[in-house]
């Protein structure tokens, strides 16, 4: 526990010496179709130097609607203030304007005025009427937001090129290293706002100021946090000092443990291992005919309204533009044109398990013995070192210490397939039919600041602790999987060699992650489609000494279209 708060400790004085973060997210374009993916390229800059952080090790990532309902919500690694990588939309989506909001555990100290937000648009495949409105995006920021760098070029070796034509595109003119991410996408026909890096920047020096949130959040330099409080459901008052457990479905009993402040909070580091596993959470010792709850924060709840201004029916050019996109990636799904990704092996992580005990334990396999209907009858004929005791109508347990040579005073930790149980009588009822296997640690178990009156292990065949009932002092709780970030390396479209068979794509060219040298020309290639439209060339990125890139190029394909209509 000491450990626990030494490392917060220095949490709270590095956010506080760093002035916090800012996030910019770079999508692939701004116009979509339910079903295709979202490519984007997170940058958590330090907001004092505009390199890219090394603070923050975890983002998050929210789409929400225009009635601000969120529709997607996940939460991304970030390796050295970097991350890449897709959300693929529902099919089913409404069409609409949605709002996509970027931010870190730091930047929340600031509050939501500070989370990088941009506009989107989504249309649903199967939309036939369109019938939306569109909102002012004229607002006074636009600017600011939209503004351009002038340090480097774009060059392509022609400006109008056929379908199914290779183009060579050119950056040059930057005197230092840079990371960038370029898209190279159809430039949409609906009013939209293309928020740059640039912007962002001179966005945020506009409107930076001293007034930080009343809470505090911890920034998550090593993991994910999760952060609760505990509250006397009788008072609605926060209770302090009071011990929350944490475990998770496993073979083996695992710990961990946090005790709340003052004010009731309570935070843990959440390694890998818990990455995607439902969190079961008890509180300690509760006081008899005491009623405490498990609260745990939502890390994606979004306190302030998105109120965009609705100005007008959609006209004409908006619902061609629309149209044209829906036929093109249902054309794009009839023939199985899948975009060419060209990705990361796979690792994978080595996840350490927080084990309760390492040490010998004594290990009964009931399956062994003859069947025995409850757990009851499993102490008395087969556990010799355990008595079970009944009092007031409910069950308790003690362990015989082979040090002391007698019963220890205080009951035993218990766990049911990895997960602490509050109360013996939730397992009283298994058998030898239910049970795999028992695991006993008679001895005194030391676990941080908390001492165990030895460890009664049950590993069920069948994973019995689903099946029990949290009791009021319970939580569990799902803990969402990391969406994959860091595996796109870049993408193109590929090229059938059948001329006969269409190839139409709105987005050509996609690559998160390219790099920029010292003065040196930097030269990348891809295709046309049959697309007949204006195409724009979008870079945005961080050179090392934290000056922001972000550059538009155009480029024309002339040759027809020949898309049927679905």
């Amino acid at each position: 526990m000491l450990l626990q708060y030494l490392i917060f400790s220095v949490n709270i004085v590095d956010a506080q010496s760093i002035n916090s973060e800012l996030a910019y997210l770079h999508t692939d374009r701004n116009v979509y179709v339910g079903g295709e993916s979202i490519f984007y390229k997170l940058y958590i800059l330090n907001n004092a130097t505009y390199k890219c952080s090394d603070n923050s090790k975890i983002a998050y990532i929210v789409i929400r609607s225009i009635k601000n309902n969120p529709v997607i919500k996940i939460h991304v690694k970030i390796d050295k203030g970097l991350s890449n990588g897709r959300i693929i939309l529902p099919d089913s989506i409404a069409t609409g304007y949605y709002q996509i909001l970027a931010y870190t555990s730091a930047i929340k100290n600031l509050g939501e005025t500070f989370y990088f937000k941009k506009e989107i648009f989504i249309a649903n495949i199967f939309d036939k009427l369109l019938n939306f409105n569109t909102i002012d995006l004229s607002t006074k920021d636009t600017n600011l937001v939209s503004k351009q760098d002038t340090t480097i070029n774009i060059k392509t070796d022609k400006n109008e090129y056929g379908v199914r034509e290779k183009v060579n595109v050119n950056i040059s003119n930057f005197d230092a290293k840079a990371n960038v991410s370029v898209s190279v996408y159809e430039e949409p026909q609906i009013k939209m706002i293309d928020k740059t890096l640039v912007g962002a920047i001179n966005n945020q020096k506009y409107t930076l100021s001293n007034n930080l949130n009343k809470t505090f959040y911890t920034p998550e330099t090593k993991s994910k946090i999760l952060r609760g409080t505990v509250v006397d459901s009788k008072t609605n008052e926060k209770v302090k000092n009071s011990i929350v457990l944490l475990s998770c479905l496993d073979t083996i009993p695992n710990l961990q443990y946090a005790i709340t402040d003052s004010q009731g909070l309570f935070q843990m580091l959440l390694s890998e291992y818990y990455n995607g596993k439902e969190l079961f959470l008890t509180i300690k010792n509760v006081p008899e005919n005491e009623k405490w709850l498990i609260k745990i924060e939502d890390d994606f709840e979004l306190t302030s309204n998105w109120n965009p201004l609705i100005t007008s029916f959609n006209n004409k050019e908006n619902k061609d533009f629309i149209t044209k996109s829906q036929n093109i990636s249902y054309v794009n799904k009839v023939y199985s044109q899948d975009n060419v990704l060209n990705v990361k092996e796979f690792n994978l992580t080595k996840v350490i398990c927080p084990k309760l005990y390492n040490c010998s334990s004594t290990t009964i396999f009931p399956a062994d013995y003859i069947s025995l209907p409850d757990f009851l009858e499993i102490t008395v004929e087969i556990l010799s070192q355990v008595r079970l005791v009944k009092e007031d109508g409910k069950y308790a347990i003690k362990v015989f210490n082979t040090l002391l040579k007698e019963f220890n005073k205080s009951d035993p930790a218990i766990f049911l397939d990895g997960v602490y149980v509050d109360d013996i009588n939730k397992i009283i009822k298994l058998g030898s039919n239910q049970i795999q296997k028992i695991e006993i640690v008679d001895t005194e178990r030391a676990f941080g600041d908390l001492v165990f009156s030895g460890v009664i292990s049950i590993i069920s065949k069948d994973k019995e602790i689903i099946r029990t009932k949290p009791t009021i002092n319970s939580l569990r709780v799902k803990n969402m999987s990391f969406s994959n970030t860091d595996d796109i390396l870049n993408f193109n479209s590929y090229i059938p060699q059948n001329k006969h068979i269409p190839f139409v794509k709105q987005l050509l060219y996609w690559h998160p992650n390219l790099e920029l040298n010292v003065n040196t020309n930097t030269n990348f290639e891809f295709y046309t489609s049959d697309n007949k439209a204006n195409f724009l060339i979008h870079v945005e990125g961080i050179s090392e000494d934290g000056r922001p890139i972000s550059k538009l190029g155009r480029i024309k394909v002339t040759e027809p279209i020949n898309v049927n209509d679905k």
